[in-house]
């Protein structure tokens, strides 16, 4: 009943968020009733299960903690500050403005999960930036929708959340190691985006910007170094989870294991995060706390939406769990006779295919947890498959013709958006699927 079960959450997910437009947090809650109703006269039992575990995860919280954070970071303006600093970093190579939009990218990824957020957030500045640059519309819209995917390739996101809320806890999947393994993985992404920016300069003929227009690096520190303080809530949590001072720190003649277990990095991060953005941007905040106030209370509806979502996909894994989904996929698996880099292919390639009518988010719930499961039973490590769904999820704001972030950025860039199409599917989401083939396959290493 497992895999019956399954296919009623996925079904009822699907149907009502994209043919009848329901809200994403709307579908997965009444996917849930669908699930537990799979159970028969276990209905009760099932959905009580799956409740009581949803309300005990971490996960719950945290998820709707990034949202108040990323609100935080907006209001302060440490966003701005750190694209002053690439700038004085970046702008001085052919083609600068474009390396500056991408670092932007990355670093609003860090803090902020939503794709169309960060085109828009990171399109408005630097857009314009790259048109006087010498980059064409078309290809800003491009680069600026195309990289909006880091918004879930690189930790913390929704779509992450939503991952270790559905998996099963057999699986031995923990937020600290998907953490530190989608920081390496969304590094990659990064990376290659780098070099898409290099080629295009160099077939564009791009020159570098004037020098003149760029603030020198030791300026650009003095005025904004505070605002690279918000890595610290990144770092330290992840130094306190993972590695060396976590080991030394487990030893039982210190803090023991059984304490510094109990620290867990998706709590932590935005908790530090929003308490570095408000000390760094105090003095931005001081008089406009009526207008921060106003901009949390505006986000109440994502709160609710990233809330319920998470329970209802938390309490939807529990039930699935139960009926014995991941032993009966194992099965059907075992059963497919098809070479193993063949099989993680074509489920990266499926995820990329849900992903175009879907959010990521949606996505995610809809098949990510039986990708993860997929990937797991051919021998792949649980962690590594969950950063590789999360790669090909993030090309949702990449394929067209349905993405947000390709409307988005093209408006930002006064372009028609069918000229963006064919240039995102051949540089953003054929190249991710292939990049989250070898992240599965273990040709580009993560730690796991």
């Amino acid at each position: 009943m497992g895999i019956v079960a399954l296919a009623v959450f996925i079904t009822i997910t699907v149907v009502l968020n994209v043919p009848l437009r329901r809200p994403i947090a709307e579908s997965l809650l009444v996917a849930l009733i669908g699930t537990a109703l799979v159970g028969g006269t276990r209905f009760f039992e099932l959905l009580s299960l799956g409740v009581v575990e949803a309300l005990d995860n971490d996960v719950t919280f945290a998820g709707m903690a990034f949202v108040f954070m990323g609100v935080i970071v907006q209001q302060t303006g440490l966003i701005e500050r750190l694209i002053t600093i690439f700038n004085s970093m970046f702008g001085r190579l052919r083609g600068g403005a474009a390396y500056v939009s991408t670092a932007g990218s990355a670093a609003i990824g860090l803090v902020a999960g939503s794709t169309a957020g960060n085109a828009a957030t990171v399109g408005a500045v630097t857009i314009p930036w790259m048109k006087e640059n010498g980059w064409s519309p078309a290809r800003s819209a491009t680069l600026v929708a195309g990289n909006s995917g880091l918004g879930v390739s690189l930790p913390p996101n929704s779509t992450m959340f939503i991952i270790l809320a559905a998996i099963p806890a057999g699986l031995g999947v923990s937020g600290a190691d998907v953490y530190v393994s989608l920081l390496v993985t969304g590094a990659y992404a990064v990376l290659y985006r780098m070099i898409v920016v290099w080629i295009w300069a160099r077939r564009d003929g791009l020159e570098p910007a004037d020098v003149s227009e760029i603030m020198r690096l030791p300026q650009a520190l003095r005025q904004g170094w505070s605002s690279t303080l918000i890595f610290l809530g990144i770092l330290i949590p992840v130094v306190l989870t993972f590695g060396p001072l976590y080991d030394w720190l487990s030893a039982s003649q210190r803090v023991g294991e059984e304490p510094m277990g109990e620290i867990s990095i998706i709590v932590w991060v935005p908790i530090l995060i929003s308490v570095i953005a408000l000390i760094e941007g105090r003095k931005r905040l001081a008089g406009r706390w009526r207008e921060t106030a106003r901009a949390v209370r505006d986000e109440a509806p994502q709160f609710a939406t990233v809330g319920i979502s998470l329970f209802s996909a938390l309490a939807a894994s529990t039930i699935m769990s139960e009926l014995g989904v991941g032993d009966q996929l194992s099965a059907a698996l075992e059963s497919v006779h098809l070479p193993v880099p063949l099989l993680v292919l074509l489920i990266c390639a499926a995820i990329v295919v849900v992903a175009m009518p879907l959010s990521s988010t949606a996505t995610a719930a809809a098949i990510g947890a039986p990708a993860v499961i997929a990937m797991d039973s051919m021998g792949i490590p649980a962690v590594v498959a969950v950063c590789a769904v999360l790669l090909c999820t993030s090309t949702e704001g990449a394929s067209p013709p349905v993405g947000a972030p390709i409307y988005l950025a093209s408006s930002l860039a006064k372009v028609e958006p069918r000229r963006t199409f064919v240039p995102l599917i051949v540089w953003f989401v054929v190249p991710v699927i292939l990049l989250a083939w070898v992240v599965a396959l273990g040709f580009l290493p993560i730690p796991h």
